[in-house]
């Protein structure tokens, strides 16, 4: 049986696994652009922002995008020239990172409180950072707090005194404690952060550490779904490369 005689299902698997990997190839490029970026980049804000001892992010986005341009590179021409050793080493790396997501998650629930502690620690190292030109050039962390901030309405990591604590060059002058104007109910307003925080109505109290986690509890639905459409995702890419080897399998038996 030649690739002209097969049924519509090996040829939908065909045109599946080429689709799904063309997807894999770019965002593991672009991950491993970014990562390369990151790593050779000379400003202070990316050493100073991604390079820690625990978690070198630049590192990981090199090991990651890599590894994602390969299963890419193989999924798509181990389906477009069916080369069966390819789509064999595609299915080994499927199951090996379905194996990964699994270690990673049951190790982000044994290990809460220590993820919660680096981001926390992480989250006030960022706000001493703030409106520091040497260290945010790119006022990357400014823009992502204010967004955090304005959007779920709140102030620091667990309240408003976190900033003249963390950041006293700028929030804590002549012992007047204050806060950026994204903590602020109408930011909009001009002068709304300049009373201290004791006596300033106009800013958020609540941090943004609880703001978050009630967020996040309230839409684990939509996280559930979101992981289990991954999954099942995963589970027919999976599929579908397997019943595709299968049928070439068969025709190189039948050839021979």
């Amino acid at each position: 049986m030649g690739s002209e005689d097969r049924g519509c299902c090996d040829k939908c698997a065909k045109c599946f696994i080429m689709v799904i990997n063309i997807v894999i190839i770019l965002i593991g490029g672009a991950i491993l652009a970014a990562g390369l970026y990151w790593q050779l980049s000379d400003t202070g804000f990316y050493k100073e922002i991604f390079n820690h001892d625990i978690f070198n992010i630049p590192i990981v986005s090199i090991a990651v995008g890599a590894l994602l341009l390969l299963v890419g590179l193989c999924g798509f021409f181990g389906a477009c020239c069916e080369v069966l050793f390819l789509l064999k080493v595609y299915m080994g790396f499927l199951i090996l990172i379905m194996l990964v997501e699994i270690i990673l998650a049951v190790g982000c629930v044994a290990m809460k409180s220590e993820v919660e502690a680096y981001a926390t620690n992480t989250t006030y190292e960022f706000i001493g950072y703030y409106g520091d030109e040497t260290k945010d050039e790119e006022d990357l962390i400014e823009k992502t707090i204010d967004a955090i901030q304005e959007n779920f309405e709140c102030c620091g990591v667990t309240g408003p005194d976190d900033w003249p604590n963390y950041n006293p060059t700028r929030y804590n002058v002549g012992n007047k404690r204050t806060v950026p104007a994204s903590c602020c109910k109408n930011p909009e307003t001009t002068g709304c952060n300049d009373d201290p925080i004791s006596t300033n109505d106009n800013i958020y109290k609540s941090g943004c550490k609880i703001s978050m986690m009630n967020f996040v509890e309230n839409n684990l639905l939509y996280v559930g779904i979101i992981a289990g459409v991954i999954v099942i995702l995963q589970i027919s890419i999976l599929v579908m490369t397997s019943k595709l080897r299968t049928t070439l399998e068969d025709e190189s038996y039948e050839n021979f």
